[in-house]
């Protein structure tokens, strides 16, 4: 069926006056904000652009309609359904959480992942499918694999053309990240480690995984007495590719970087298996990407004079040589920082949760996964197996697999509800401006939870931590929150003392007496704060948790006085509450009991509250967002010098007046 008569639906789309997203998905080059419109111009060129790479790439895919002709001789109705194409493009690259912005001498590479890639492949099938007027349903996993491809090719030129029209595809969270000079300094770094392995290899040494790495990238050659601003351009840009993409691919695994601070010891990085498998996948899209951009397109076999090669595929379909290849770039990355005198350090994972290739925080349920594979292959690699048995290994694995990930979508699925209701960053930047909130469960789902209300003049807030953690805290954490956000939002008790009151009786209205008719003291510990902005009147309110205040040179602890021991009715409850003063700059800390008590350090002790003490001591000067990123650097080097798990769901939360 021809895809280019004029049908039903290109006439609404048509007639109907279509809003210019372009104007949404531009960005500045400079500070990020939107600024320009994408003109009909560019847009026409885009069209033309677009249209004639498809007809050269043809041979790859079967094409839902023929390309017999050029643009030029398009008619009328034919140029539209392209038109129409390029005003649903920004649309896509939203829902990738990608923006464009023009670049100058040099167009860094994207990063969009194949799954991505895939994603937006089949929107633009769903928006333009043959028998879509006709009312049927087909759908795109059960095209052919040649059909599929000239969707994903669509979407593999689209960089490419907006290149062509003077601009690069960006993710935001990546802007920050990028640091003139540090790009030339790390450019220059690997052109220099080249050079001393290009120089052993000649003195008789075996040629490196490095330098065959950097051969992939291009046909040049290089002269071992060229310096970094003589090398042929094809060169020189791929090491600034490569050098502008290292902070966005340690950010994939939870790092950023900065210089080495004087007088301290440098952070030295230590990639696991798993860090270094992450990042040579990120290196992959980023080298597929910079071949898509200057022309290349997937072969079966390389083809220097039509640009095909083989590897440009996802990481997962690659070969094993090829796959090294990545590998062996990451595991240079740490002596390249350190030739440039730079660390790195670990930051909050709020700041990967919008990155797609990122590597999301650990959990039980995927080291179970993780480690079943391994004794699995472990097992089958001491012993040979007769084939019959062998299969049956094998479907036992995959069942164990399928169950594994059962629980682990149960888990997400009960992420996303607790995500539901627990306060957004905005929110909370809307309440205290100066805030951060260092939160990192132990298993996905967390049973401690964090609480913000802001009524007029009175800002309610609360750090909380259930008992265990995982799903049954979850459990707890749900009921909790619940109680306490109908306290304050519905029955309006603005009394931190009356807000425990009511939320401990309805929390033990849900649980069930212990087997010999006490109560179950098993619920959660609180510290409530209630801040007056009209009287500049602090209350709290605690159960099991502190508060800290650092106000000037002084640091104090407001211990928790009330206790739940002793209860013999659901309703006897009776806490006090503390008058607190508050000068214009104060620091106040909340936290749950899982930072102090994670395990670490060289003689496998607690961290210990004293010692987390110190470091909000240390730290109280800086803005609260940095305090934040420090406190998360510093448990998880804690953590890490004895490679220790994570014990307990980690929560503080940091204001400042």
């Amino acid at each position: 069926m021809n895809l280019l008569r004029r049908d039903d639906t290109h006439v609404s789309r048509e007639e109907k006056n279509i809003p210019d997203r372009w104007k949404d998905v531009i960005l500045d080059p400079v500070n990020g904000s939107r600024k320009e419109e994408f003109n009909s111009g560019l847009k026409d060129n885009l069209a033309r652009y677009l249209h004639a790479d498809i007809q050269r790439t043809r041979d790859l895919y079967t094409s839902p309609f023929p390309f017999s002709r050029d643009f030029e001789r398009l008619n009328p109705l034919e140029r539209s359904f392209w038109a129409v194409l390029i005003d649903e493009i920004p649309d896509k690259l939203i829902a990738c959480n990608l923006r464009i912005r023009r670049y100058g001498d040099f167009c860094r590479t994207c990063l969009i992942p194949y799954s991505d890639l895939e994603n937006m492949a089949r929107n633009i099938y769903n928006d333009m499918r043959p028998d879509k007027s006709s009312g049927l349903n087909a759908c795109f996993d059960d095209l052919p694999d040649k059909r599929k491809r000239f969707y994903i090719e669509l979407c593999h030129l689209i960089p490419v053309e907006l290149k062509k029209t003077g601009f690069e595809i960006i993710r935001p969270e990546e802007i920050a990240e990028i640091n003139e000079k540090l790009v030339q300094r790390l450019a220059r770094a690997i052109h220099s480690r080249y050079i001393h392995q290009l120089r052993k290899q000649e003195a008789g040494s075996d040629r490196s995984t490095y330098l065959n790495w950097l051969h992939r990238q291009g046909s040049a050659s290089i002269d071992p007495d060229d310096d970094f601003d003589n090398l042929p351009e094809e060169v020189r840009q791929s090491n600034l590719d490569n050098a502008y993409h290292i902070p966005a691919k340690l950010l994939a695994i939870g790092y950023k970087i900065r210089p080495a601070r004087k007088g301290f010891k440098s952070l030295v990085l230590h990639l696991d298996d798993q860090e270094v498998e992450a990042v040579a996948k990120v290196e992959h899209i980023r080298w597929c990407w910079d071949k898509i951009l200057n022309g290349w397109v997937y072969g079966r076999e390389r083809d220097n004079k039509r640009k095909a090669h083989p590897s440009i595929v996802p990481y997962e379909d690659l070969s094993e040589p090829e796959r090294e290849k990545d590998r062996e770039l990451v595991r240079l990355i740490p002596a390249l920082l350190r030739d440039i005198d730079y660390e790195a350090y670990p930051v909050n994972p709020e700041k990967i949760s919008r990155i797609p290739y990122a590597i999301k925080p650990h959990s039980s349920v995927h080291s179970i996964l993780d480690e079943t594979r391994d004794l699995s292959d472990h097992l089958l690699g001491m012993v040979p197996l007769p084939p019959g048995a062998e299969q049956m290994v094998a479907a036992r694995n995959l069942k164990i697999e399928e169950a594994i990930r059962e629980v682990e979508g149960s888990y997400n699925y009960a992420l996303q509800i607790q995500e539901s209701f627990l306060p957004d960053s905005l929110y909370i930047r809307e309440c205290f401006a100066d805030s951060f909130v260092l939160f990192r469960p132990k298993d996905i789902v967390s049973g401690d939870f964090y609480f913000f209300s802001r009524q007029d003049h009175r800002i309610i807030f609360a750090a909380a931590d259930c008992t265990g953690h995982g799903i049954p805290g979850a459990l707890l954490s749900t009921i909790g929150y619940g109680i306490l956000d109908q306290a304050v939002n519905e029955l309006k008790i603005s009394e931190p003392s009356k807000i425990l009151g009511h939320l401990y009786s309805r929390i033990h209205r849900f649980l069930k007496p212990g087997p010999v008719g006490t109560m179950i003291y098993d619920d959660l510990d609180i510290a409530l704060c209630a801040l007056d902005l009209k009287s500049g009147r602090l209350v709290y309110s605690g159960v099991g948790n502190s508060l800290y205040q650092i106000s000037g040179s002084d640091f104090l602890e407001y211990k928790p006085g009330n206790v739940r021991e002793g209860v013999k009715k659901e309703d006897d409850y009776t806490f006090t509450s503390e008058n607190i003063k508050i000068r214009h700059g104060d620091n106040f800390y909340l936290c749950t009991d899982g930072y102090a008590d994670q395990f670490g350090g060289r003689n496998h002790k607690k961290y210990q509250s004293g010692r987390l003490k110190e470091k909000l001591r240390q730290i109280c000067s800086f803005p609260m967002p940095e305090q934040g990123d420090m406190l998360y650097e510093e448990i998880e080097r804690w953590r890490e010098e004895n490679n220790e798990d994570q014990t307990d769901d980690i929560l503080v939360i940091g204001i400042r007046i």
